[in-house]
């Protein structure tokens, strides 16, 4: 080849538009967006959701389990208005069409819901026409991605691969296809996603894009390997960003990091990480291995990371050591009862984040990793003037004879938390959410 020639190709490889493609090992962003803020009177709609999906994922055989519907309960009983949960937006088939889904990082199924319905709840777009697109393909039974479903959720018809997938405040039910997806910037063929056509989960969303670690997860799908998300706190706070690929990267001097651990015999899913420890402002608690630990059976235990659970939740031992530690270094305070689901509330005298002097809050990982809690109370009661009464720890016991330990998105918040696939690490680092 003449070098003239060489010239010409390499100019037009540079002015050729790139071409965005699964495999790539590049960038993308999306945004996040909380369906209801959680104001004061808020909370206890949050606790009682998040009840529900503790019972979920605590349920050591919930991934396994056949679930069936029963029509003596009420559909609206299984609609839940997702409080406290973060919104991202899909683009599905061709022509694209645009949804807001639940980001989950507890659940792999990615799902929207599609016509013609059976039972579908009333969402923001209507649903998805699978015959209006070209790219949309019914996955048969003996595809991958249909075996990838436990057994006892999925069965074989003259449909195709059918599901009735089980979460903690209902169900969805339909066929896997696939289809064109794009998220923020970038377009991926042949994603394996559900097409819903009987559901009994929320109607302040249009499906779910389950983020977690099993092979119908929108990340291992989208072949990025890595993601990372900044939740911004604050009643005014806008959209929150998340971030694929190579722009999940943490460049702060502060990053802290943990490996992922695995539970040898259930939940592949789930983000476990190995928390360690936990100092209440300049107490370390004598957590030990067993506090957070996985039981004998590996049936409970453990700790996870999950953006669907509003407060954190922590093993009965170790909660317990905690409230008492907060209890003894805030002698001077009033003290309030449980106050709209919470347990541990303190009389405020006001101010936006309950003004109230409590000592800080750290939780601390396998390999030395220090997680200093930006958010862990607010104030959960106002006076007519809007000012806060009463201000309540963000944290409840997880309960069940074999809890399993939560740590929610409300103490997420303000940091930007990475999730490395690839690597098997949990990295954090505290951040201004705005500017990532």
């Amino acid at each position: 080849m003449s070098s003239s020639t060489a010239a010409i190709l390499a100019l037009v490889i540079i002015l050729l538009p790139p071409i965005t493609l699964a495999g790539d090992l590049h960038g993308f962003r999306a945004t996040l967006t909380r369906i209801h803020e959680l104001s004061p009177g808020k909370y206890s709609e949050a606790v009682r959701r998040d009840s529900h999906r503790i019972a979920f994922l605590s349920d050591a055989t919930a991934a396994g389990k056949a679930t069936t519907t029963n029509s003596s309960v009420s559909f609206q009983a299984l609609l839940e208005n997702g409080v406290g949960g973060y919104n991202m937006n899909i683009s599905v088939g061709t022509p694209l069409l645009t949804f807001s889904v639940v980001a989950d990082t507890g659940s792999d199924l990615i799902w929207t819901q599609c016509a013609p319905c059976t039972k579908c709840f009333q969402q923001p777009a209507p649903p998805f026409q699978p015959a209006s697109s070209s790219t949309f393909s019914k996955l048969p039974c003996t595809s991958s991605f249909c075996q990838f479903l436990p057994n006892s959720i999925r069965t074989c018809n003259a449909t195709g691969c059918v599901y009735n997938y089980k979460y903690g405040s209902g169900y969805t039910a339909g066929y896997l296809a696939t289809e064109t997806l794009k998220v923020g910037d970038a377009s991926f063929p042949s994603v394996a996603f559900g097409c819903s056509t009987e559901n009994g989960v929320g109607n302040s969303t249009s499906g779910i894009a389950g983020l977690g670690r099993g092979a119908l997860s929108l990340i291992p799908q989208l072949g990025v390997g890595r993601f990372s998300y900044c939740l911004r706190s604050g009643s005014a706070a806008g959209a929150s960003p998340i971030l694929f690929g190579s722009l999940a990267n943490l460049t702060d001097g502060n990053v802290q990091s943990t490996p992922f651990v695995n539970n040898p015999a259930v939940h592949p899913s789930y983000y476990y990480v190995n928390l360690t420890g936990i100092t209440v402002g300049e107490t370390d608690l004598p957590v030990t291995t067993s506090t957070f630990g996985f039981t004998q059976n590996g049936l409970g235990g453990g700790t996870i990371v999950d953006s669907g659970t509003t407060l954190t939740y922590l093993a009965k031992d170790g909660y317990e050591m905690v409230k008492q530690a907060f209890l003894s270094q805030t002698a001077d305070v009033t003290t309030v009862n449980g106050t709209r689901g919470l347990d541990l509330c303190f009389k405020s005298t006001g101010g936006g984040g309950g003004g109230i002097a409590v000592p800080s809050l750290v939780l601390r990982f396998d390999g030395g990793a220090e997680y200093a809690v930006p958010t862990y109370f607010a104030g959960v009661e106002t006076d007519s003037q809007g000012s806060v009464t009463v201000a309540c720890l963000m944290m409840l016991p997880a309960k069940g004879d074999q809890p399993m330990s939560v740590i929610g998105n409300v103490m997420q918040m303000d940091m930007h938390l990475l999730y490395d696939l690839d690597g098997g690490i949990f990295s954090f680092a505290p951040a201004d959410c705005a500017k990532v």
